[in-house]
């Protein structure tokens, strides 16, 4: 009996240590990632909340501790991640960069239906509202952060392109009038300019919020007048038709 006892322990001895030593390897593997993940958490919480409040009372008004607050974490906390209001609102800028292009940046040669056309205009001026507090404020965001400015430029430069690219799709399916060159970069940058200056004019207006969202989808109304008069007149009627049903809609649901 003793023996036997014996011969289990000695087996057990080397089987236990290795258990413990493979425990303790698994807890130093999963320590780092459950850490990574609740760093990640924490990142996208002040992300989040910071966006939430810079659209509620303009980034040049929120400071870095009230966001902190608005988290539920310290200072110290959000410094951890970013040094300063600059780098958060870096920190936003792929999320609203990659927002903005879904609805404008497609393939060359893609066909664009009426449906598709009228669907992405809204869906576009919905995206610069969703992010107003950068939208309405492009140009002084960029003064005040020189890197930031020229991830803008850069932004600005590729939704331009973008609108060339769709225009030049509808020419060659046969949905728009064909125009020289230098129109299509003028009607480019005229759209872009209205689409992003649009999103400015309705943060300042002197209307209640409600009102101000009810009228926000004009804005596609807007800028697709820009190219209306460039439109085949069976495709322009379609969008329009497509784009009044999206709008009406919409309204219905707020």
């Amino acid at each position: 009996m003793l023996k036997n006892t014996l011969v289990q322990v000695v087996t057990d001895g080397p089987r236990a240590a290795k258990q413990s030593a493979m425990s303790k390897s698994a807890t130093k593997t999963i320590e780092p990632t459950v850490k990574k993940a609740k760093g990640e958490a924490t990142r996208a919480l002040i992300l989040r909340t910071a966006g939430r409040l810079f659209n509620e009372e303009n980034a040049s008004d929120v400071t870095t501790n009230q966001i902190a607050a608005a988290a539920g974490i310290s200072p110290g906390n959000l410094y951890y991640y970013f040094r300063n209001k600059e780098e958060i609102i870096r920190g936003l800028f792929p999320e609203i960069r990659q927002a903005i292009a879904e609805p404008l940046v497609y393939p060359t040669g893609e066909p664009i239906s009426a449906e598709r056309m009228a669907h992405d205009y809204v869906k576009a001026i919905e995206v610069l509202w969703q992010h107003r507090f950068f939208f309405a404020d492009m140009i002084g965001l960029g003064r005040r952060d020189p890197e930031l400015g020229q991830m803008i430029q850069a932004m600005q430069d590729e939704i331009i392109s973008a609108l060339g690219i769709m225009y030049t799709d509808l020419m060659a399916q046969g949905d728009m009038k064909p125009v020289e060159k230098k129109t299509l970069e003028l009607l480019s940058l005229n759209s872009f300019l209205i689409w992003f200056s649009w999103v400015s004019f309705m943060d300042r207006a002197a209307e209640p919020w409600a009102k101000r969202e009810e009228r926000l989808a004009d804005g596609a109304l807007a800028c697709l007048a820009v190219i209306d008069p460039y439109l085949k007149v069976g495709y322009r009627t379609a969008v329009h038709e497509a784009m009044d049903a999206l709008i009406h809609q919409r309204r219905k649901s707020t």
